[in-house]
This record gives C-alpha cells, structure tokens and sequence, in this order.
C-alpha cells in the first residue's frame, strides 16, 4: 500500500500556527481579566480612602423620649456625606433607619427618629454614605453611642 503522510515541515508548521493562536488567545483573555481587577481595586482604595480617611461622624448627643430618638450628629470628615443610617440597639433587638440628608464638613444636625420597641436603648450606631465614583456607598460603623439619657 502506498500511505501518505503530512511532511514534517508542514507538520511543524501547523504546530507553530496552532501555538501562536492559542497564546493570543491566552493573552486577550489575560488583559481583560487584569483590566477588570485593575478597575476592582482602583474602586476598592477610593471607598477605602472615602470611607476610611475622608468620613468622620459624631454622635455629640443621643436622648430617647417614649416614641423619638433625638440626635445631635456633626460631620468631621473632608468628604461630603450624602445620607446616614442610623441603628438603634435596645434590650430585645434593635432596627435601622435611613436618613436622606447632606452633611458638608463641620456640619452639626438635629435628627429626630421614630422609636420602635425594642425595649430599652442600649447604643446608637451611625454609617455615614458617601458618592464614591457616581455610585453611593455605606461606609462601616463610624461612631456609637452608648450613653442616652432621658429627654
């Protein structure tokens, strides 16, 4: 039988051709994911330097009545803080109430928020948000109070 094969340069050849598209591949697909962390870190340390550095709020006062919470919070920080959430921990639970309000640094506001039952009020915490990149974000505890008195 007369059998044919592929000569050995052309077989070399495709090998070559083979390995070369693969490694373009490999590549492409390499610099879309590194671009991709890139721009999760780069979001990362602006939260990180927002939350961390440029926010600072504290609770100057706290007193609880039988249906209020009243606040006194002022802005440290040299960011711009665009809304709170503020946390109510009492003896058998605790809730949460987000605050739509814009505090420039040194600010210092009145907050009166709606009490709920969770027995008696324990510690206040406050998260400030902040516009980190056009999107808001909530950063960690920045203050907590725990000594309210009666109003």
């Amino acid at each position: 039988m007369n059998k044919r094969g592929i000569a050995t340069i052309v077989s070399a050849v495709l090998i070559l051709c083979t390995a070369i598209l693969l490694a373009v591949v490999i590549l492409a697909w390499g610099g879309t994911f590194s671009k991709g962390l890139l721009k999760h870190a780069e979001e990362t340390n602006e939260k990180l330097a927002a939350c961390e550095i440029g926010t600072n709020v504290v609770i100057k006062y706290a007193c609880v009545s039988d249906d209020t919470i009243t606040l006194m919070i002022e802005s440290l920080g040299s960011k711009k803080i665009t809304g709170l959430i503020i946390r109510a921990l009492g003896s058998s639970g605790g809730y949460q109430k987000e605050i739509e309000t814009e505090m420039d640094v040194a600010d210092l506001k009145r907050f009166d928020i709606e009490k709920e039952e969770v027995g008696a009020i324990t510690s206040i915490e406050v998260l400030p948000k902040v516009d980190i990149l056009g999107k808001t974000e909530v950063c960690g505890v920045k203050d907590i109070e725990k000594v309210i008195v009666n109003c």
